[in-house]
């Protein structure tokens, strides 16, 4: 875990819970993906099955983006961290 995305969740717990969501729709699909695959599951149920997994990881995800972009904490670590990183290349070039 990057510092800034450690920085925002201990921060923003509204965005902790986005994130953990989302991580958790993405293995779900992730996982079910593999299951799938590893069995050799063919057809329509299959299919329609990972696209529900898939579409239940797409509304997190969009969940999470359109909280970071509301959220006025998380909007200031985003810019915090943004600041320190132009700061950290500015001072390697001194």
């Amino acid at each position: 875990m990057n510092e800034d995305l450690s920085f925002r969740t201990s921060i923003c717990s509204d965005y902790e819970t986005l994130l953990k969501e989302c991580q958790r729709a993405m293995n779900a699909w992730k996982q079910r993906r593999e299951e799938i695959a590893r069995i050799g599951l063919h057809g329509k149920q299959a299919g329609d099955e990972l696209q529900k997994l898939q579409a239940k990881y797409a509304r997190a995800y969009n969940r999470l983006e359109r909280h970071t972009k509301s959220c006025a904490v998380c909007r200031f670590t985003t810019e915090l961290g943004r600041s320190e990183e132009t700061g950290a290349i500015w001072n390697s070039n001194r």
